[in-house]
């Protein structure tokens, strides 16, 4: 039986069905590259060690957000003034997501000010995130003792540190103008060279 099939499938065999087969195929590759040639790679754009994702789990939920629309952020008990999604339009966005038991994220305040001092009228954004299990009931006294001067918010149910996957302290996402998250995890040492690269990119 198989013998009689193969005969059967050799005799009707038509070497122009392979030739229209393989130039369909050249033309889709043709067209797929022409179209992704068009289209700008942003996950991952950056650097790995520019990042605190020592894990591959944790690079791959951090790459699965990036080049894509920022994700809600849920957040409650704004101080500094309250951030809408309306209010970020055309802005590039800093979301720094810290706890307040957390030394590296107290000592990246004061750069965090300075940032905001230096490109606020440029078009930057610096929002706090208080998140972690732990210390939220110290949110808005923390947030004086360490002159905090943008806009943050509470976490309570940690539902934004899920959204945003916040395996650590600090954990910062950097959004472009139109909305894309670029970058999360982001070292704090080069939180600024992403800023000033997005910042450098034309407005929507």
């Amino acid at each position: 039986m198989h013998e009689s099939r193969l005969a059967n499938r050799l005799l009707s065999f038509n070497p122009n069905d392979v030739k229209l087969t393989t130039m369909r195929t050249r033309k889709l590759l043709l067209i797929g590259s022409f179209v992704c040639g068009m289209l700008p790679v942003i996950a991952g754009e950056f650097p790995n060690d520019w990042t605190w994702d020592d894990k591959p789990e944790q690079r791959a939920d951090h790459a699965a957000l990036e080049g894509k629309p920022r994700p809600a952020l849920d957040v409650t008990g704004w101080i500094n003034g309250g951030v809408k999604p309306a209010d970020l339009a055309g802005k590039v966005v800093v979301i720094d997501f810290y706890a307040t038991w957390c030394g590296p994220c107290m000592a990246a305040i004061p750069h965090n000010n300075e940032m905001l001092k230096k490109y606020g009228s440029k078009g930057l954004v610096i929002i706090g995130v208080c998140t972690s299990s732990r210390g939220q009931e110290e949110f808005a006294a923390n947030a004086k003792e360490h002159d905090i001067q943008y806009p943050a918010a509470s976490d309570p149910q940690l539902k934004a540190e899920k959204t945003w996957a916040v395996h650590y302290y600090p954990t910062y996402a950097i959004i472009d103008r139109k909305g894309i998250v670029r970058v999360v995890g982001v070292q704090t040492s080069h939180v600024e060279e992403v800023v000033q690269k997005l910042l450098a990119e034309p407005a929507p």
